[in-house]
């Protein structure tokens, strides 16, 4: 089948990952349907149902697709526990819903994005897809469920993808990047010198690649990341260079961080900042012969210069 004749279903289509895809897709020459209350990107059509709908609905909506790009959900870290039962109801069970959807329908392909952060906040090493869950907050917790029903739902004609990115930038970008790019861009010296362990981070534009790879049938577990890790401290010198100004970095001890951080209570701001978390990709692109596409480089200028045009 050629790629002007595919067609794709997409969740989260107006997100910031969702955006992206769509118009990724579009260019390939896919026909992109999406599931959303929201208006239909450019170009998209959106069937009169949503994520809440039956499941006759839905595999209506998916009939002749090719892929079901599931990547709506509640991607809030700080979750308060009054909100735990919506949470679980978008991340796992309407993750079910539709996988169960898409087999009555027929669809060869799921693919669902899931988090690096169902293994963990840090890593010893690279964070390979068959280690042991490890999640931190509520948000990885219902990531872990819904990777698990997965994998134990009977799925007869539907193949299931499960990809776990780190932190995603690009452009539209939000949360504590966004905020970071504001701080460097208004030249607000940072105590971050010291913030030099490896993190892993993926651009938007290199998940895009790897989940249109991963548009035919395939299972299993899909670890992506840019080419190269990068420290907090050389993201902030990336990003001083794209925006053309010094960086200005200064040192603060670790420790008062950490208690600063306590304070806010933003507990988790201190590992994001001091400590590393590293994805180990090999396995993806072994088996799917990819590599990420976009440089760091490219995709931070890209990002700083959507960024300044939002100002």
């Amino acid at each position: 089948m050629s790629a002007a004749a595919r067609t794709a279903v997409i969740t989260g289509a107006n997100g910031f990952v969702g955006s992206h895809l769509c118009a990724e897709l579009a260019r390939l020459g896919w026909e992109v349907r999406v599931i959303s209350r929201g208006l239909a990107p450019a170009g998209a059509h959106r069937p009169d149902v949503d994520l809440f709908s039956n499941g006759d609905a839905l595999s209506a909506a998916m009939a002749g697709a090719d892929t079901l790009f599931h990547l709506a959900g509640i991607a809030h870290e700080r979750v308060p526990a009054t909100e735990l039962d919506a949470l679980n109801r978008l991340n796992v069970d309407t993750t079910i819903r539709l996988l169960a959807a898409a087999d009555i329908a027929g669809v060869p392909q799921m693919v669902w994005l899931s988090s690096i952060k169902v293994l963990g906040d840090v890593s010893h090493r690279p964070l390979r897809p068959n280690d042991p869950y490890q999640p931190g907050d509520a948000y990885a917790r219902s990531k872990v469920r819904a990777e698990q029903a997965l994998q134990d739902h009977p799925a007869r004609t539907t193949h299931v993808a499960v990809v776990r990115p780190p932190l995603v930038y690009g452009s539209g970008v939000r949360g504590n990047f966004r905020a970071l790019m504001d701080w460097v861009a208004r030249g607000v010296p940072l105590p971050l010198r010291r913030a030099s362990s490896p993190r892993s981070m993926v651009g938007v534009g290199n998940l895009c690649s790897l989940l249109v790879r991963l548009g035919e049938p395939r299972s299993g577990i899909f670890h992506v990341a840019d080419g190269d890790d990068l420290s907090v401290a050389d993201l902030v010198e990336r990003m001083s260079q794209a925006f053309g100004r010094s960086s200005r970095l200064w040192s603060a001890p670790p420790g008062t961080i950490a208690l600063l951080a306590q304070l806010a209570r933003r507990p988790g701001l201190y590992s994001r900042l001091f400590h590393p978390l590293q994805v180990d990709q090999s396995e993806t692109a072994e088996a799917l012969d990819w590599r990420p596409p976009h440089s760091v480089a490219w995709q931070m200028q890209e990002t700083v210069s959507w960024f300044r045009a939002q100002r």
